[in-house]
């Protein structure tokens, strides 16, 4: 859909954007006479109070009018400027489609630091997920999710003042999947390999050098990708034996497999022998039709064989994805390949919802969004099968353009949740990252401030200029020195 806005903060137009995202999908900016659709805010300010009048005309009719204080607190006025218009294009979109979004007006990425904000501000778990629900129009099903995963999660170890996450990147895969829009190349002929992991290794010898200045230590190591396991296995035990310092400090080592078709017997033993218990097997589905047509280029068959060597070689703690609102797949397909998963009986499954980047093939294809009631069906009897099966839901992200505006969860059995990913997802403790790409940030004590050093995300750059990824991490904890940025808002 083309859609005009016309407003007097023009600062605030992508997250204006956001809001109209989630009625229509994807939607393209057009000026007033080639838009389907025309948006109008219209503000009126006195000393105290700011009125603000959005109106939707067009291929919808609606509109809404609000009344907001004026708060004397730049940072604060800001932010509450900001929720205004949004709140308000949010109350006019819906009473002119009907449409309610299953998490209401939230466009951010972690909807649990709300939580977390209102429980810090002195409300209980309960009273503190009605605040959330109530400002930005959650359903129950959502608001219930919230208040499980918080509860999860506080039932668990918080990080000591010394400890930190860990990552470790490595940024390429067999094939490129089709959905995908992260940092990630193709391994190609492999030339590049064995040069990136030699600036990898060096980079981790830095943050070891960092940590051990500081009195750091380990809580958790994540090593992602991408697939790590795309290395021959001389790179990967290089990778691994330069980690060896985090690995035997760290409570919890998961190494992300992620493509079945990169997994031998003799890598799960490389992993296994350097110390990460943690592995993620992911199939994203079950039905070969889909994984020709994503781009996967395994079957079924792979994903069960790298399930069982996983197993014969030890490990305990095996995570296994998948993705609702894959093209091509309906409800019972995806019940089916939940099913076939959970015959498996991994200790955690993360279910998430296809999210179709610019980035994307798959939208440079033209496929733009899932049908919405399918995809909510898919993550509702997900939510319900996993749940009878004994798995709680541990962590919650959103990312943009989701189908269906749901979300990807993780579950876990009890004693399974992943600390890297909650630490990672809700900052509750510092994060160093490794890898082209990756984003290291240090969290103040109480959280009331967050930077952030982004590693540069061109795999050539980022080998030429590893001694700087170092120089920046070593700048995060002075808050200061190129690379180091406030975090976005939420």
């Amino acid at each position: 859909m083309k859609v005009a806005l016309v407003s007097p903060v023009p600062g605030f137009q992508n997250e204006l954007f956001d809001i109209i995202n989630l009625f229509f999908g994807l939607t393209s900016r057009a000026e007033a006479g080639d838009a389907q659709l025309q948006v109008i805010i219209k503000e009126q300010v006195s000393k105290s109070q700011r009125y603000c009048k959005v109106l939707v005309t067009g291929q919808f009719e609606g509109e809404h009018a609000s009344v907001f204080p004026i708060s004397p607190e730049p940072l604060e006025e800001k932010r509450l400027h900001k929720r205004q218009q949004k709140l308000g294009l949010y109350h006019a979109l819906a009473a002119a489609t009907g449409i309610r979004p299953p998490w209401g007006a939230l466009t951010g990425v972690r909807p649990t630091r709300l939580v977390y904000d209102a429980m810090t501000a002195g409300r209980s778990l309960p009273e503190a997920v009605a605040q959330v629900q109530d400002t930005f129009f959650l359903s129950d099903e959502k608001a219930s999710l919230l208040a499980q995963i918080v509860a999860v999660q506080q039932g668990l170890p918080r990080a000591a003042g010394n400890e930190v996450a860990c990552y470790i990147g490595i940024p390429f895969c067999p094939t490129r999947c089709s959905y995908c829009s992260f940092l990630s190349c193709t391994a190609g002929d492999g030339s590049q390999l064995p040069v990136y992991t030699q600036a990898l290794v060096r980079e981790i010898a830095g943050t070891i050098r960092l940590m051990a200045q500081r009195g750091l230590t380990a809580r958790s190591l994540y090593v992602g990708g991408g697939t790590p396991t795309v290395l021959p296995p001389d790179l990967l035990k290089k990778v691994l034996q330069a980690a060896q310092p985090l690995i035997q400090q760290a409570q919890e080592v998961t190494v992300e497999a992620g493509r079945p078709d990169s997994i031998t017997m003799e890598k799960l033993h490389i992993i296994r022998d350097a110390g990460a218990a943690r592995i993620s097997v992911n199939p994203q589905t079950m039905h070969d039709a889909t994984l020709d047509a994503i781009g996967r280029r395994h079957s079924t068959a792979q994903s069960l064989t790298a399930y069982q060597m996983a197993r014969e070689a030890g490990f305990t703690h095996i995570n296994m994805d998948l993705i609702a609102g894959l093209p091509g797949e309906d409800l019972a397909m995806f019940q089916s390949s939940l099913s076939q998963v959970l015959g498996l009986y991994p200790e955690a499954v993360t279910v998430h919802t296809l999210s179709l980047k610019r980035a994307s093939t798959l939208y440079r294809e033209g496929v733009r969004e899932a049908e919405e009631a399918r995809v909510g069906e898919m993550v509702e009897t997900a939510r319900q099968a996993l749940s009878r099966q004994g798995y709680e839901p541990y962590y919650l992200y959103r990312q943009k353009h989701m189908a269906g505006n749901q979300e990807n969860v993780g579950y876990a059995k009890p004693g399974y949740a992943c600390l890297y990913n909650i630490d990672m997802m809700e900052d509750h403790t510092t994060v160093l990252a490794m890898g082209a790409g990756a984003v290291s940030k240090w969290v103040s004590p109480g959280r009331e401030q967050v930077l952030r050093s982004p590693n540069v995300k061109d795999i050539r750059h980022y080998m030429s200029r590893v001694d700087e990824m170092i120089a920046n991490k070593n700048a995060l904890f002075e808050g200061i020195g190129k690379g180091v940025r406030p975090p976005e808002s939420d």
